[in-house]
């Protein structure tokens, strides 16, 4: 499977910070080893692809060298909208945070894409909005620190001195540094190894002005950005996809997603979703039932009981879970329990 591409600006905002150190990237001894693919990318366009296992080998490498743990929270001070692209500007000339969180929703591919992406998505309350997406691999650890700080800190400098009403920062791994750096860079509750990596925002937030709006470049910014995610082409593995967003929502929703849904958040028509689907000889209604059984024989084991688990994956009632976990492995629910429990 093709691993996930990120995007020339994270490569970009290590090098400026970097220079603001007096460091030149090219010329750093402790950089040699990796010059000739530094050479090639540090003054190209922003959309240049980068490899994941490059950006997690330089992030590394300026740690041990500077010996600074906080480095990555550190680099982000340094960050401009150009950083992000056409989403980062977008962002800098938007009227507010609502504005900007719809932005981010639409056109995030246009920051990190490949097969094994998978959206960010958002739900609300009356407490206020979730914005998370779904832990897949350790490897994945470094760009995800450095999106959340990025997006933080960017959203700082638009906002200006407006204070950002974030309540709670969630990262699906346990700290990879002294968890005082991300307290102090956060500067609200930070949890660790959560199911999911997100922000809590407060409502108030979210239509805090932004000094820095500009309506009639946010027009011609919003054109471009239409016309580059119209040519990129259909995330290679929809399955994937759809399972992860499918597995993801039951897990902190304990609601069944509904098909109109995982296709907004795939960003397709319902008859686009099911097409592609039906091509890969499955369906949604397969994908939802499978995802169910396997979360089912998770919360079997951590004991939970036949009723809680019904309630847990959106089934009517106890009944209904029995029936459907037989007919996807011939086996009862009460055999299985047994057979868990046997040394």
């Amino acid at each position: 499977m093709q691993e996930i591409k990120i995007s020339n600006g994270y490569v970009q905002l290590w090098a400026s910070y970097l220079r603001s150190q007096q460091i030149e990237p090219i010329e750093a001894e402790f950089l040699q080893h990796l010059r000739p693919q530094l050479i090639h990318l540090i003054d190209q366009p922003f959309d240049t692809q980068v490899p994941l296992e490059l950006l997690n080998q330089i992030v590394q490498d300026t740690q041990d060298y500077l010996k600074s743990p906080q480095l990555i929270f550190d680099m982000v001070q340094v960050i401009r909208p150009e950083h992000f692209g056409l989403l980062g500007y977008m962002a800098s000339k938007s009227s507010n945070l609502s504005e900007i969180i719809d932005y981010i929703m639409r056109f995030q591919r246009l920051v990190i894409d490949g097969s094994e992406f998978v959206p960010l998505q958002l739900r609300q309350s009356e407490q206020g909005i979730e914005l998370y997406w779904a832990y897949l691999d350790d490897k994945y650890n470094v760009l995800n620190e450095l999106t959340m700080a990025a997006m933080l800190q960017l959203a700082r400098s638009i906002l200006l001195e407006q204070q950002l009403q974030l309540k709670t920062v969630y990262f699906a791994h346990a700290p990879s540094v002294a968890p005082q750096h991300f307290y102090k860079f956060f500067a609200t509750e930070v949890l660790f190894s959560q199911p999911y990596y997100g922000f809590s925002l407060d409502l108030t937030g979210l239509y805090l002005q932004s000094e820095q709006a500009d309506p009639i470049l946010l027009k011609l910014l919003l054109q471009q950005a239409e016309q580059a995610i119209a040519v990129k082409p259909m995330l290679d593995d929809i399955v994937f996809q759809a399972r992860n967003l499918i597995a993801e929502h039951l897990r902190t929703t304990q609601r069944a997603i509904k098909i109109e849904q995982l296709a907004q958040q795939l960003h397709m028509s319902i008859r686009t979703l099911q097409r592609n689907l039906e091509q890969e000889d499955t369906s949604f209604k397969k994908l939802l039932e499978q995802e169910r059984i396997k979360r089912c024989e998770q919360l079997l084991e951590q004991n939970y009981s036949f009723v809680e688990i019904a309630e847990l994956l959106d089934y009517s009632d106890q009944s209904a879970l029995a029936r459907a976990y037989k007919a996807a492995t011939g086996m009862t629910l009460l055999a299985r329990k047994k057979q868990m429990k046997q040394p």
